[in-house]
């Protein structure tokens, strides 16, 4: 998709700028966090992107002096963010203000800035859909609402890095015109791929059931891993219905928190599984018997599995962009859900207990696999933090 949208030269040239920006901000100013309001016009066809972001200072004054607050703030906006419509990359005009977040008592040091980026322009004419995307070596996830007419959305949205945000139709309503007011709320509802790639392709719809049971196996790799690796850990049979109860429940629980909008999603659920595989797969070397703490551990990482299904594109259409939620609906969701992670159970059950009746299973089926899962856990983990 990003080749799609520049050049391979321009590609290359962008990397290395970015490694020189970050060789230079890693001991210099840098951004922290970052929240903005996205405003879209329709009938004016103008956009704007108010962006906070939180700037903190190195220890260093003189490398500070080099690169001011300002000049941090620009940099993350001009080489993450991209603002697309249709997806065509535009060029907004920013607008920086530096306000100071600390009080007078804060050490120099210690003090927190936050700047303001405006980013503003016009939507092009005959554009359809708005997406805002997050370059994959953004050191952070971005937080976004959107105000589309005055109106805005009825959650926020968690951007991670190399994703886009959930598109947005920018074809304005024709009053008295019902038919392409329900051709405009239509495309609204209908979500588009989140992920890289995926930007552009229309899903069909389809049902609560069914996409629980998909958004599974469509969704990062650490979600067919967590199932599996139970199974690493011991192939008994009352220690693996324990520990797969656990994922479950974490799992399950979070996910009806989210479709019932009592919780919102948590943006760094995706490197906190991969982590807690790597915890799990070293567990496979040094100790296999059912202790209290994987049973915590367990129940965490399927909270976190749960917070990345709510990411999905079909969870979205079912429980984010509808006024009201029927709680039949995410009954369906979650067992969908919830038989797609005990049907890679069973699989891996099966699987493992016919290699295990061999001598070379546990070196040469179970510690490779073991150190496979952790180093994938590792990797996510990474991936998502620097």
């Amino acid at each position: 998709m990003r080749a799609t949208l520049k050049g391979l030269s321009t590609e290359i040239l962008m990397v290395a700028l970015s490694l020189l920006a970050l060789s230079a901000s890693s001991s210099a100013h840098q951004v922290s966090s970052v929240s903005l309001i996205t405003h879209l016009d329709t009938e004016g066809r103008t956009y704007l992107l108010d962006a906070a972001m939180a700037v903190i200072p190195s220890q260093d004054q003189a490398r500070n002096d080099q690169i001011s607050p300002e000049e941090a703030a620009r940099l993350f906006a001009e080489e993450y963010l991209s603002v697309l419509f249709d997806e065509e990359e535009q060029n907004p005009e920013l607008e920086i203000e530096r306000i100071n977040t600390s009080d007078e008592e804060t050490p120099q040091e210690l003090q927190q800035q936050e700047v303001l980026v405006k980013m503003t322009g016009s939507i092009p004419q005959g554009a359809k859909e708005y997406l805002l995307y997050l370059d994959p070596s953004s050191p952070m996830a971005v937080v976004m609402v959107a105000i589309k007419d005055q109106k805005p959305e009825r959650r926020m949205q968690v951007i991670l890095a190399g994703e886009y945000s959930r598109p947005i139709n920018v074809q304005p309503v024709i009053e008295d015109d019902p038919f392409e007011a329900f051709s405009q709320e239509k495309g609204e509802a209908a979500v588009l791929g989140a992920r890289l790639g995926k930007a552009g392709h229309q899903r069909e719809e389809r049902g609560a059931f069914v996409s629980g049971w998909i958004d599974l196996f469509d969704g990062p790799l650490s979600l067919v891993l967590l199932p599996g690796v139970l199974l690493l850990l011991t192939l008994k049979g009352w220690p693996t219905v324990i520990q797969l109860a656990a994922v479950l429940v974490g799992q399950n629980t979070v996910i009806s928190l989210v479709a019932l909008d009592l919780i919102s999603p948590l943006p760094s659920a995706g490197p906190i599984l991969g982590g807690l595989l790597a915890v799990l797969a070293c567990e496979i070397f040094f100790n296999r018997k059912l202790r209290w703490w994987r049973i915590v551990l367990l129940t965490v990482a399927g909270v976190m599995a749960g917070l990345i299904v709510t990411q999905r594109a079909d969870f979205y259409r079912l429980f984010v962009e509808p006024e009201q939620v029927e709680l039949g609906q995410v009954i369906l969701y979650v067992t969908g859900a919830e038989l797609a992670v005990v049907l890679i159970a069973l699989f891996s059950a099966l699987l493992l207990l016919t290699l295990r009746r061999f001598e070379w299973y546990e070196k040469l089926v179970s510690q490779p696999l073991a150190a496979l899962v952790g180093a994938c856990g590792i990797f996510e983990l990474i991936k998502n933090l620097f």
